[in-house]
Formats: structure tokens, C-alpha cells, sequence
């Protein structure tokens, strides 16, 4: 990565995004690097996670379900249950 970005802050045990939400989906779904040159699969998997989770925090209920399907047909072993 030739820049450093924040993608996510960690304050003692709570983790955010840093980032737009539509970027940090783009990411979990692979499609965008964010400028990283060969981002990881976990990472992918815990910024969905952080996207789940800040949609949910913020009752956007509907968007929340869609992202999570998306997120399903992507990550089947980490968000099919």
C-alpha cells in the first residue's frame, strides 16, 4: 500500500469502520483493494463484518439484509449462518 489509510480504528476492544460503508463493502466483496496490493481473505471477511455491524448499530435494517446476502453468496462459511 503506498499511502497509508485507516480502514479501521480500535479503541481498547471496539473496532469501527474508518471508511464509507459503500467502500468497505466494495472491499469485502472483492471489488476494490483500497489500494492494498494483495489484500487477504480474513481481511475482506472482518471489514463485512464491520459493515454488518455498523449498519445494524445504525437501524438500517433493510440495507443490513442485503448486505449480509451479499455477503453470503461471497463468504459462504463465514456469513451463511
Amino acid at each position: 500500500m503506498g499511502e497509508t489509510t485507516t480502514v479501521i480504528e480500535i479503541a481498547g476492544e471496539r473496532f469501527r469502520l474508518a471508511i464509507p460503508i459503500n467502500d468497505a463493502l466494495a472491499f469485502a466483496m472483492g471489488w476494490s483493494d483500497l489500494g492494498y496490493r494483495e489484500p487477504e481473505d480474513g481481511l475482506r471477511r472482518v471489514m463485512g463484518a464491520l459493515v454488518l455491524d455498523a449498519l445494524e448499530y445504525s437501524e438500517q435494517w433493510r440495507a443490513a439484509s442485503t448486505a449480509r446476502e451479499c455477503l453470503r453468496e461471497r463468504w459462504p462459511a463465514c456469513f451463511g449462518c
